[in-house]
C-alpha cells in the first residue's frame, strides 16, 4: 500500500546538510518551505551516488538543450535553513531523476522513521537545472569535507589510522 506523498513544485528550501564529525555523520536533504519542510535522511554513499548522478544528467542535458549547457549554478545563502521542526522525517529508499520539459524532477522513494513503520512513501521535488546544478554541488562538497579516502582500497581513513585489506 503507498502511503502519503508529497509533491514540491520550486521549493524555497533544497539543500544538503550533515551533521556530526567525519567518520560519525548523518546526511539528509531538506525540501519545502521555510515554515513547513520534510527531511530526508540518507547515507554518504547515497549521497555520492546523487552527486554523480546530477552531474551525469547535467552534462547531457546540456548537450540535449544547448540552454543550459553555460548555466551558472545558483549559489547557497543563509535564507535556505528551515525553521522549527519538520512536517515529516524519512529515509531514502529510491531516488530517480527525470526531466520534464523545463524542470529537473527528483522522484524519492522513502520510508517512515520512527514508531510508524509506514512504507511507500512518495515525494516528488521540480526544480530548475540551475538549482539541480546548485544542489549536486553542494553534495560534493560535502561529501568532500569528511575524512579522506584510501588510495589503494577507496575505504575512508580513520584519524587513527586504516587497516587496508590491499596491503596484506
Amino acid at each position: 500500500m503507498l502511503g502519503k506523498s508529497y509533491d514540491f513544485d520550486e521549493p524555497g528550501l533544497l539543500s544538503v546538510i550533515s551533521v556530526g564529525v567525519p567518520g560519525k555523520r548523518t546526511f539528509f536533504l531538506v525540501i519545502g518551505e521555510k515554515e513547513e519542510w520534510i527531511r530526508l535522511w540518507l547515507e554518504k554513499e547515497h549521497l555520492e551516488a546523487l552527486s554523480i548522478a546530477i552531474d551525469q544528467f547535467i552534462v547531457r542535458l546540456s548537450q540535449e538543450l544547448r540552454q543550459y549547457s553555460n548555466e551558472p549554478s545558483i549559489q547557497s545563502s543563509g535564507d535556505d535553513l528551515p525553521v522549527g521542526l519538520p512536517s515529516g522525517e524519512f529515509e531514502v529508499d529510491q531516488i530517480g531523476i527525470g526531466f520534464d520539459n523545463e524542470k529537473v524532477v527528483f522522484e524519492f522513494l522513502v520510508h517512515a522513521l520512527g514508531p510508524q513503520n509506514v512504507d511507500g512513501i512518495m515525494v516528488s521535488c521540480r526544480i530548475n537545472p540551475r538549482k539541480v546544478r546548485r544542489l549536486g554541488n553542494l553534495a560534493r562538497e560535502i561529501c568532500a569535507a569528511g575524512r579522506p579516502r584510501c588510495k589503494l582500497c577507496g575505504r575512508p581513513i580513520d584519524p587513527t589510522g586504516h587497516d587496508c585489506p590491499m596491503q596484506n
